[in-house]
């Protein structure tokens, strides 16, 4: 995909401010040198609690093509 500057600074003039400021974040995220990899430990802890959970209530779950059938319709009835 071919995209000049015009091109692109035409559409990113036409963004609300709040988007604006997200491309404006992702650019800088791309730009940098070193991305960090690693986990935080919060969101390992996070995972660790979940799992935890599930182990307790294993039918508490809901499968994941039955989230994405039901998002489907809702999406269909609007």
């Amino acid at each position: 995909m071919n995209v000049t500057i015009e091109q692109l600074t035409e559409k990113l003039q036409a963004l609300p401010e709040n988007l604006l400021e997200r491309v404006w974040d992702y650019i800088d995220g791309l730009s940098e040198d070193k991305i960090d990899l690693e986990i935080p430990e919060w969101q390992k802890n996070e995972v660790r609690e979940r799992i935890e959970e599930y182990k307790r209530n294993p039918d508490c779950l809901i499968d994941i093509d039955d989230v994405f059938s039901e998002i489907d319709r809702e999406l269909d009835e609007n």
